[in-house]
């Protein structure tokens, strides 16, 4: 990984090379144009993490016009309200849990809100407030894309209270005036809601996200093996701790007789029983219609002339033999 310093000197001579095909010279190894998400400086808050491939650690990004973040939720984690300025997002949850979602694009527009589960995206357009809340007892994790090398981000409470003090205060009037002096914001992504913690029984005041997701945090590879394990709130499909859902090496050690899914696998496979049933019969009947058909044509009658008998003739018959009839009928 290059240092920080090599990227910028970097990043300037791309910013000011004419031709694309200069830029691409610029860059000088073929590995440069590839980043490793699992390498990379992580922005670590009280319950997650996250890697930013932008222009400052991803130069070869600036050949394009894109950035990418990847966001690591712990239990119940928050990436707490806040923009990206100069960038629309499309969040794509990867696996984990559910994250709720929700951003407000301006003053007088409406809340959109949606639960993202795995394999779902969602967008938050440029410069809307959002956030994502992980409503799961285990690890989430997402990817988001931004149509900017330099997307940027703004958290709204950190951010907030980053001005002046009397003006943050004028701002929240009497309330403020209260609460500031004490005021400990918590470090971005935090823990979230109070409804998650009762239910996955984490303590705010005594979790440690560091602590409990080190080999999460250090790890260079693509295992991601959890080492120290959750001590978490039974979960309501097993009656067991939510972390006994993960085996060490991320697969499920579920029984099938605990497993959450199994109403579900036992349905799918009566209704397949079924249906396999009803094409047996729709075939016997089918084969059925078929014979019955065969000897319903054999007892058809001609309609030749001879079959019918006198009189009665058509015009198509044989003009001949039309003939004669009458002939034979008039004697």
């Amino acid at each position: 990984m290059a240092s920080a310093t090599a990227n910028q000197d970097l990043a300037v001579k791309l910013l000011t090379s004419a031709t694309q095909a200069q830029r691409i010279l610029e860059i000088p190894n073929d590995s440069d144009f590839v980043f490793n998400f699992l390498n990379a400086t992580k922005a670590i808050g009280d319950d997650g993490f996250l890697v930013l491939a932008n222009d400052a650690a991803f130069p070869a990004l600036l050949t394009g016009n894109g950035g990418m973040a990847l966001g690591f939720l712990g239990p119940c984690g928050l990436n707490s309200p806040h923009t990206h300025p100069r960038a629309t997002e499309i969040q794509l949850n990867i696996g984990g849990g559910d994250i709720h979602t929700a951003f407000l694009q301006e003053n007088g527009a409406r809340v959109v809100q949606n639960t993202v589960s795995p394999g779902m995206a969602t967008i938050f357009p440029k410069g809307s407030m959002h956030f994502q809340q992980s409503l799961s007892c285990e690890p989430v994790t997402f990817v988001a894309s931004f149509d900017s090398v330099d997307f940027g981000a703004l958290t709204i409470a950190q951010s907030f209270f980053s001005f002046d003090k009397q003006i943050t205060n004028a701002t929240l009037g009497s309330l403020g005036v209260q609460v500031l002096d004490n005021l400990n914001l918590p470090k971005n992504i935090v823990l979230g809601a109070q409804e998650c913690l009762d239910r996955c029984g984490i303590d705010r005041s005594t979790f440690n996200f560091s602590a409990t997701f080190a080999d999460y945090i250090s790890s260079t590879n693509s295992s991601w093996k959890m080492t120290t394990p959750l001590s978490l709130a039974p979960s309501k499909a097993t009656g067991k701790p939510s972390s006994a859902l993960l085996a060490s090496d991320g697969s499920s050690s579920i029984p099938f007789s605990d497993n959450p899914l199994r109403p579900a696998v036992i349905g799918l496979s009566a209704a397949s029983g079924v249906l396999f049933i009803a094409l047996i019969l729709v075939s016997i009947m089918a084969i059925s219609a078929r014979s019955r058909s065969r000897r319903s044509s054999k007892a058809i009658p001609s309609f030749g002339t001879e079959a019918r008998g006198y009189p009665y003739v058509t015009p198509y018959d044989d003009n001949e033999v039309f003939s004669s009839r009458k002939s034979t009928d008039k004697a």
